[in-house]
């Protein structure tokens, strides 16, 4: 007998169709970050180690342009609650990694919930910049949207996924009191 919820078996599940059956394969596309508001930084309360590393970033994406994201999704439907999947992101420029995420997308059984476990590393140096964390995040519109709340640079970032109705692409905002970043990501293949 299924505990409460929406049965495994049931693959309409909006977190189910996000993560296992869109979401699914190797993505590649641009990722952008831009400060909105220096004023709004130097009085946040992130941390001069955070201060820095922002406005490294600011700095480097305005000399270079876009850096680049690739991503891969890999769907573990039967394990968790309710399936999980795993994911790889690598943004980099001229082949530098800029930044590394490692996350587990853990399901809930109520059809929209996931909490996300997270390691990062920003930089190229292993071990320098790096942090485990968890977040949460609810998927909408029949698995077509994602909204996260996510830690990042020491400030609370609003994550608003939208997939594209062709389900071949996924345009990102995220924004904090001080800043914006995007993803542009679509995908250039299929698990086997």
């Amino acid at each position: 007998m299924e505990p409460e919820g929406i049965p495994r078996h049931l693959t309409n599940a909006p977190n189910r169709v996000y993560y296992l059956d869109i979401g699914t394969g190797t993505w590649q596309g641009t990722a952008t970050f831009r400060v909105t508001s220096w004023r709004r930084l130097s009085r946040s309360r992130i941390g001069f180690t955070n201060k820095l590393l922002v406005a490294a970033m600011h700095v480097i994406e305005l000399l270079t342009g876009a850096p680049r994201q690739d991503s891969n999704i890999v769907a573990k439907p039967d394990e968790g609650e309710f399936g999980q999947a795993d994911n790889v992101v690598r943004i980099s420029k001229f082949g530098v990694t800029l930044y590394l995420l490692k996350e587990q997308y853990v399901l809930h059984r109520d059809g929209t919930g996931v909490t996300v476990n997270g390691h990062e590393r920003l930089g190229p140096l292993p071990r320098l910049f790096t942090r485990t964390f968890t977040y949460s995040a609810v998927i909408r519109d029949e698995g077509m949207a994602a909204t996260y709340r996510m830690p990042l640079l020491g400030a609370l970032w609003t994550g608003d996924y939208q997939v594209a109705p062709d389900r071949q692409s996924i345009f990102a905002e995220l924004l904090c009191d001080w800043g914006r970043a995007t993803e542009d990501t679509r995908r250039i293949s299929a698990p086997a």
